[in-house]
């Protein structure tokens, strides 16, 4: 999800990385780190088909996180190294080049795709012409907080640790989005949805997940010929509508098996499934494994 390349010396000397705890599912991998750098040198990180967080996180051994020598910049702007703050961001599709010292630290690095979290599905996150500097140093009191509590959930997770860990970076997604990035400016004349049509079709979506919205009425709410919806749906979430329906079924299903007591069949049916059979099949295409290896592992 990320490259690094070393520059002045040997990656196997560069340095000893322990991973204290790590966390993956669909969308994100998130780890905490040690440190320890026994030689300063610069190395180039490219994250690729992922954003990258780093939040500097306090030590055990030591009252403040050793990350003060640390400096970057973005490859292709002018501008000396500067120094990095608590939170660092890389968009995807960047190079960052990276100058440490010998130091030790310990972080939170989270990698995560803001395209592959449901609710976030449509926005555009073409990071083109929008590098900032202050990426380097994030001083977002509320973004602090999210990874903070992203951190925590990471080391010791909980019960759907999964789950709560999508909508934390979900929330973390949009506080960068409105940031950084600007709506663009006639999605019409692109032969995309305006984000009031899109928010008014996922919530039909997602709450008619278990088959209550024709394709019909869903065009009839924003307006259009069918067809026109259909294309603009697919130029918008890169999905068609008949994707994105299947997948928000997957969703409510996921919510729906969190509960012990709803037998499966019960779900199936809930979610819009003509049997048992057809619904764990289809669960198992999008998630991976059974609706009850799902539950089990939720409880685990």
């Amino acid at each position: 999800m990320y490259s690094v390349n070393y520059l002045e010396y040997d990656p196997s000397s560069a340095g000893e990385f322990l991973t204290e705890s790590r966390l993956v599912d669909e969308g994100f991998d998130i780890r905490i780190e040690n440190a320890h750098w026994s030689n300063a040198g610069t190395a180039v990180i490219q994250p690729e088909s992922s954003c990258l967080l780093r939040l500097a996180l306090p030590s055990a051994t030591r009252c403040r996180t050793n990350f003060s020598d640390n400096r970057g910049r973005f490859s292709g702007r002018d501008g000396d190294f500067k120094p990095l703050g608590q939170v660092l961001f890389l968009p995807r599709d960047t190079e960052f080049q990276f100058c440490h010292g010998v130091s030790e630290y310990k972080a939170m690095i989270c990698l995560f795709d803001p395209a592959a979290l449901g609710p976030l599905v449509g926005l555009q996150w073409d990071w083109d012409g929008c590098l900032n500097d202050s990426m380097l140093n994030l001083q977002s009191g509320y973004l602090q907080a999210s990874l903070q509590r992203l951190a925590q959930e990471v080391a010791t997770p909980g019960f759907a640790s999964e789950l709560h860990t999508e909508c934390l970076l979900t929330a973390i997604a949009l506080d960068l989005h409105r940031q950084f990035l600007k709506p663009a400016v006639s999605l019409a004349a692109a032969g995309k949805l305006s984000p009031q049509q899109l928010r008014l079709l996922r919530e039909m979506l997602e709450e008619g997940a278990e088959g209550g919205n024709s394709l019909k009425q869903l065009a009839d709410a924003c307006d259009m010929p069918v067809r026109r919806l259909s294309e603009q749906f697919k130029n918008t979430t890169g999905l068609t509508l008949r994707q994105y329906a299947a997948q928000a079924r997957i969703r409510k299903a996921k919510s729906l098996l969190l509960n012990r007591h709803m037998l499966i069949k019960q779900v199936s049916y809930q979610t819009g499934f003509l049997n048992p059979a057809s619904f764990t099949a289809a669960f198992r295409k999008e998630v991976g494994m059974t609706p009850e290896a799902f539950r089990q592992r939720m409880s685990r």
